[in-house]
């Protein structure tokens, strides 16, 4: 049978009418559906071989190498944060990020000693308030004149915020894309309160977990119990500490303690403990990494990575190698095992080149 052509004959199977098996027989494709389909075929194997090479090649390791993360954060630029929270954190060599409301902020110069003890200043609006109460121009000064101040005074590309009342506009959340690279939301959905690393979050409203006066000891220790059986991130949203005039919702200052023992405790268990921005930004890279594109020749395969604007200087993540024979370059420099056989890998490097059988 011959074809025209505007057709394509193509094999087909139909069964016996005794149900003893198929018979071929021949079919005539219009060829522009030919052509459509075997460029949707070689599409996919092209896809498909892009994610067999980087599956083959290497794994990103999640949390940073560890089994789980949890992220602490403080709201509102209490003094209670500067006098009690900050020095039990230190004592702890715990890290966590705050959240500071521009008009509240005093005491800028215990607030800059907070972020070089490593502690994170994150971007809480000028002045904390509801969305129904800002119109276009209140929903860009929120974001923008808040951001500008910190920046200024902290000496800081300030790049994480958190929505007043966990409250999003679509204005707000212009600005906030605009100016920052992830923002922490409230409890939205409770099956995210605990973010896998399978997962594919909104960078721009991060779930986090409110922290309530009536709740005892037992309650954030199941919090942190269950983030470290899910192999997940969850993030804890508080703010006073003690009596009611340290802020809402005020933990109890023996509970309070209590947390941060016991979080110091699980990270023996393999628990990441790190601010808010640390975390999202190791996490947001790991998903661009892992969808990196490859491009195979001259014995090597490069994988390619956009880097999103804005976004954080100098994340580097863990990865391991899926095969003993691969070897691993950056910027034509070679990268070395680490002790505990990861590769540290650059995320400002933007690719990735494997040598070696893959």
């Amino acid at each position: 049978m011959q074809a025209s052509a505007e057709t394509a004959v193509l094999p087909a199977f139909s069964s016996v009418p005794n149900g003893t098996g198929l018979a071929l027989s021949t079919v005539k494709v219009p060829n522009r559906v030919m052509k459509k389909n075997v460029n949707t075929i070689l599409m996919v194997a092209v896809l498909t071989g892009c994610c067999l090479a980087q599956a083959s090649a290497f794994k990103v390791l999640p949390w940073n190498g560890h089994s789980a993360a949890l992220s602490l954060t403080f709201d509102d630029s209490r003094a209670v944060h500067l006098d009690v929270v900050v020095p039990e954190l230190n004592k702890r060599h715990l890290h966590a990020t705050f959240f500071l409301i521009v008009s509240k902020t005093t005491r800028l110069d215990d607030w800059r000693k907070v972020r070089l003890q490593g502690h994170e200043i994150g971007n809480h609006s000028v002045s904390h308030d509801h969305v129904s109460d800002l119109n276009k121009e209140g929903e860009e000064l929120q974001v923008e004149d808040a951001k500008k101040f910190l920046d200024s005074n902290f000496s800081a590309d300030v790049l994480t915020f958190a929505y007043p009342f966990t409250e999003v506009s679509p204005g707000l959340l212009y600005w906030v894309k605009r100016y920052d690279f992830a923002a922490r939301g409230g409890r939205g959905d409770n099956s995210l309160l605990y973010v896998t690393a399978d997962t594919q979050p909104d960078w721009y409203n991060l779930p986090s977990q409110p922290s309530y006066t009536r709740y005892d000891a037992a309650i954030y220790r199941g919090w942190v119990d269950k983030d470290i059986a899910m192999n997940a991130w969850t993030t804890l949203q508080i703010h006073g500490i003690g009596d009611s005039s340290t802020g809402f919702e005020p933990i109890p200052s023996s509970t309070f303690i209590d947390l941060l023992d016991y979080v110091k405790a699980a990270e023996g268990k393999g628990l990441w403990v790190a601010p808010f921005g640390d975390v999202a930004a190791y996490f947001r890279a790991q998903k661009i990494v892992e969808a990196a594109q490859s491009q195979a020749g001259n014995g090597e395969t490069r994988f390619n990575w956009r880097i999103p604007a804005p976004f954080v200087h100098g994340v580097t993540l863990k990865m391991a190698a899926n095969s003993s024979r691969a070897r691993f370059f950056q910027a034509g420099r070679e990268l070395r095992r680490n002790k505990d056989g990861s590769y540290s890998v650059s995320f400002d490097s933007g690719e990735l080149v494997v040598k070696g059988q893959l």
